[in-house]
């Protein structure tokens, strides 16, 4: 063999070992994910998602359970039964949402190609799954990432299909499922016109689309005003439900003023600087002189849906999982320049650190004391009881009231002047409380909250719930020392275990550690009472012998 062919085997056997651009951004979006999937196991479980894992449990148990903005209800209602407590079943759940940002990623790179090459179309789906809170959002428990991935392939579809009857009948599908999974699927309203401006060559197709979208916006409009007056039953129902839901969140989503979020946007644009600079950008780009009308249309299109940060009110960290992939098709352009300018690893190297970063920062503390929490729960209670709490952190318990003691929900629950607390404690027994918001905890505990419950549900609260263990109340009553009658209510029936002395209730005696069964309504307390008396619902309620986590049990998100 010579020299010469030597060297060229040598060439050769270096080029065939060496990545190409495709496998390296593969590579690296595999690592991404594979940080994404630690974080299913090790990030704590926000209150939204105890929140939508309770909504599953409430279907199962037969309670009210929405069918609007809840497509994890139907389908993750099984896991429930899979061996596992709430915070391992809520994991499950995370993993199993992890394919809905893969496809959304597989949705960014296959329109992102119509702009440039395949290896910038990955680029522009790694720099998405990098990209702040995207990062850490993209599997919580939640609808966004399940509607981003039906609007970004019906994008997909609009984009890069034939537009033929099968290819509109999926689009109307995709975005049908994706507006019952949550309304603000309607933000993505500007990139579908945009999409079909740009597909669309015949003048007379688009005044089409035009007259279209009029009707759709007439319609939309003709029912948020009708709402009200559409029966609550039958197939109206469906209209009732979606219209009554639209006239809330118009009043939720745009009502707090100019960037009601911006603090979590600044961070978003610190954690993601490149994704940032990428799409301030693609907006130079979109605008520049010369540029195509249809092009500069479906780009500033592709743009729109994010600029909703600026007025939509709920624009928490979750929500840049949903509302940046068309963003992240729109940069495709950038992306292309900055790749053949630099390279590939060049430009996939700050998100990827970015991630990487974001994943170390993350309190890993915090998920233990939640496991803390369920387990001392279930030892109190180790068959499941009604309860009150914020989000249904006790998930596998039923709620006595299903929604939050907190943002939206309270505001609608002071604007409608129904005192549900109350009405749920006379509906059915409920055992425990769990204190775990400021509205909750100032019932029992000065928190220097002015915020408090409707009178009568305060009052009820406070009157017939006493400490049991750290943020665990449960029902009972602290009777003082003295010998006069008194009348107690109860307002929780059940076995009632007595504590601290005997008493006399309705004219019989009860030692100290007796069980006594009341009911709901007046007792009378009669009988020399020589120290304080509680009475604890339940038989003898164990207290879990490790006590509540003394540090933060709920990250901020």
């Amino acid at each position: 063999m010579t020299v010469a062919s030597a060297m060229h085997l040598h060439d050769r056997a270096s080029r065939l070992r060496r990545p190409t651009a495709m496998q390296l951004v593969c590579a690296m979006l595999a690592f991404v994910i594979l940080l994404q999937v630690e974080l299913v196991f090790s990030k704590s479980v926000n209150w939204d998602e105890f929140f939508h894992f309770s909504q599953i449990h409430q279907h199962l148990l037969g309670r009210p359970s929405p069918w609007l903005q809840a497509p994890f209800v139907a389908l993750f209602s099984w896991v429930p039964a899979l061996p596992g407590d709430n915070i391992d079943h809520i994991q499950l759940i995370r993993l199993l949402t992890l394919p809905f940002e893969l496809v959304t990623v597989a949705a960014i790179a296959a329109m992102a190609s119509r702009f440039g090459d395949h290896e910038t179309a990955l680029l522009c789906g790694l720099i998405y799954a990098t990209g702040g809170y995207v990062f850490l959002h993209a599997f919580a428990l939640r609808a966004d990432t399940i509607a981003a991935a039906l609007l970004m392939v019906a994008l997909w579809l609009g984009l890069c299909r034939p537009l033929r009857a099968m290819e509109i009948a999926a689009i109307v599908l995709l975005v049908s499922l994706a507006f019952v999974s949550t309304i603000k699927a309607v933000l993505y309203a500007p990139a579908f016109l945009g999409v079909a401006l740009f597909r669309l060559e015949k003048p007379a197709h688009r005044w089409a689309l035009a007259g279209a979208a009029s009707l759709a916006v007439f319609a939309g409009l003709l029912l948020l005003w009708l709402a009200p007056a559409l029966p609550e039953t039958g197939l109206a129902a469906i209209l009732y439900d979606i219209g009554q839901l639209g006239r809330l969140s118009i009043d939720r989503m745009f009502s707090a003023g100019v960037f009601p979020q911006g603090g979590w946007l600044v961070r978003q644009l610190a954690f993601a600087p490149l994704l940032s600079i990428a799409i301030l950008a693609a907006l130079l780009y979109a605008c520049w002189r010369g540029r195509g009308w249809r092009d500069r249309i479906l780009f500033l299109s592709l743009l729109a849906p994010l600029a909703t940060v600026a007025i939509y009110r709920n624009a928490f960290p979750y929500h840049y999982a949903f509302i940046l992939p068309p963003a992240a098709v729109a940069i495709a352009p950038v992306i292309g320049w900055l790749r053949q300018r630099y390279g590939v690893v060049a430009v996939a190297f700050l998100p990827l650190v970015g991630a990487i970063l974001l994943s170390v920062t993350q309190d890993r503390d915090i998920l233990p004391r939640q496991r803390v929490i369920q387990t001392g729960i279930h030892m109190i209670f180790p068959v499941p009881v009604t309860y009150i709490d914020n989000s249904g952190m006790a998930g596998d318990f039923p709620r006595a009231v299903n929604q939050f003691a907190s943002g939206w929900a309270l505001e609608n629950y002071f604007r409608s002047g129904q005192p549900v607390y109350s009405q749920a404690l006379a509906a059915e027994p409920v055992p425990m409380l769990l204190a775990n918001n400021v509205v909750l905890q100032d019932l029992f505990h000065d928190t220097f909250f002015d915020g408090r419950l409707l009178h009568d549900d305060d009052k009820v609260l406070r009157e017939n719930y006493i400490p049991h263990w750290g943020r665990v109340f449960v029902a009972g009553k602290t009777i003082a020392p003295g010998e006069r009658q008194i009348a107690v209510e109860i307002a929780v029936p059940g076995r009632y275990t007595v504590e601290g002395g005997g008493i006399d209730i309705d004219g019989r005696h009860y030692a100290a550690g007796s069980v006594v069964a009341l009911a709901r309504g007046t007792h009378m307390v009669s009988g020399r009472r020589t120290a304080q008396v509680t009475l604890r619902w339940g038989d003898h309620l164990a207290r879990p012998p490790f006590a509540w986590p003394k540090q933060s049990y709920l990250s901020e998100y």
